[in-house]
């Protein structure tokens, strides 16, 4: 018979931001030696990796499948946010044409992510409006609801993931995420919630998860500081227990910086956050 306290018990996956192999950008998590990374995640505990890739043209799919498999971890989504950050290219651009080049290289990370079984983050490639936000949020809209499509065939997630007012000028809270995904109402459609993100725009972070709770299928976790949990001041104890009064099942993974080392982040992270569970 099952105690109480093992049916309170949530079961989270735990995941990290790692870079892939063809990546050199150090990410917000494990940049560097692909094969060292995923043996030190294995040995750390976490059931999988968050991949941030550069080039989704390029990224040795069969590689990235059998080092991570290899170690029984799995993708659980992959980062898209170089696509603005580097190249420049996103949602709520005046530029019909950048805005294409936007969609054809996020349905590119669809088609790597149907082949990992991983969801898809939709986080920086909103960019930021330049004319009204009606038009930088119809635009958002239209570029959204092709990537949505294009998630159902591929029967993925696309994780739309709102950013603090600093990093984007749109969709900076859940519940303008939560509006965003009732007007596409796509099932492919879901909301990521970040910590870091929250802890700027939230007036309670508590209150915005479980408000949003039924499109919330993703949590990144890093402290006020982006570092990992423990490092700064946000509550997680009260994140965690809010987390299972919803009956929150997901990936929680930690998006953070490489301080003081990033095994060392790594591991403080996982730690700190099981302790809770």
């Amino acid at each position: 018979m099952q105690s109480l306290f093992e049916a309170e018990v949530m079961s989270f996956t735990f995941s990290i931001v790692i870079a892939s192999p063809e990546t050199d950008v150090q990410p917000l998590g494990l940049g560097g030696d692909f094969d060292e990374n995923i043996s030190r995640i294995y040995e750390l505990g976490y059931d999988g990796v968050e991949l941030f890739v550069e080039d989704p043209y390029s990224m040795p799919l069969k590689e990235v499948k059998e080092k991570v498999s290899k170690h029984g971890l799995r993708v659980t989504a992959i980062g898209t946010g170089l696509t603005y950050t580097k190249f420049g290219l996103s949602f709520t651009s005046p530029s019909p044409e950048i805005r294409e080049k936007a969609v054809d290289r996020i349905i590119r990370y669809i088609g790597l992510a149907e082949e990992l079984e991983a969801d898809v983050i939709i986080g920086s490639v909103k960019g930021r409006f330049e004319r009204s936000y009606r038009d930088g949020w119809n635009n958002l809209r239209s570029c959204l609801e092709r990537c949505s499509r294009e998630a159902e065939r591929a029967g993925i997630h696309i994780l739309l993931e709102p950013l603090n007012r600093y990093e984007s000028n749109i969709v900076n809270r859940l519940d303008e995420g939560v509006k965003l995904i009732r007007e596409i109402g796509s099932g492919a459609l879901k909301l990521l919630a970040d910590t870091f993100h929250m802890n700027i725009e939230e007036r309670s972070i508590p209150e915005a998860i479980r408000k949003a709770r039924h499109h919330l299928a993703y949590l990144h976790f890093s402290d006020s500081n982006r570092q990992a949990p423990g490092s700064g001041h946000i509550n997680f104890k009260e994140i965690v227990d809010v987390l299972k009064e919803i009956g929150y099942d997901g990936t929680i993974s930690f998006e953070i910086l490489p301080i003081p080392d990033q095994f060392s982040a790594a591991r403080q992270a996982i730690n700190q956050i099981k302790k809770l569970v």
